[in-house]
């Protein structure tokens, strides 16, 4: 910047804010990649199903790079806020995969096929879950 303004001017930096961003992002990660292991744990450990365990395991890394997809389209920055607000969307979503895979796993256990339980679960609480998403 120094070279596009005049010589007479003087360019001084007053406040630095990247070591605090670049601390947040850290921290952000590490939350995310932590409480990721813990509730893939949690999952498995509750419903001891290997494939109930992988389907969190996918929509929620989907969720975050559709998040930043998202962001990046509409030209949003990455701040604090935006990182907070993505931690909170992530309980979210796993909040919601949980109550949808135990929906389905009660149908599976009455006897209906796999294909049946899916649909008849997710149609069950489907809406509930997207309106709660979106509130």
């Amino acid at each position: 910047m120094r070279a596009a303004i005049p010589p007479s001017a003087t360019l001084k930096i007053i406040s630095d804010r990247t070591i605090t961003i670049r601390a947040s992002v850290a921290d952000i990660e590490f939350t995310l990649l932590l409480t990721s292991r813990w509730w893939v744990m949690v999952i498995f450990l509750f419903l001891r199903n290997g494939w109930a365990t992988v389907i969190p395991s996918i929509s929620v890394p989907l969720s975050i790079v559709g998040t930043f997809g998202v962001m990046y389209l509409f030209h949003y920055s990455i701040d604090n806020l935006s990182l907070m607000a993505l931690a909170i969307c992530t309980g979210f979503v796993v909040d919601d995969a949980i109550v949808v895979i135990e929906n389905i796993t009660r149908y599976l256990e009455e006897g209906n096929s796999p294909y049946e339980a899916a649909m008849k679960g997710s149609r069950e609480i489907g809406f509930t879950v997207l309106s709660m998403s979106l509130r």
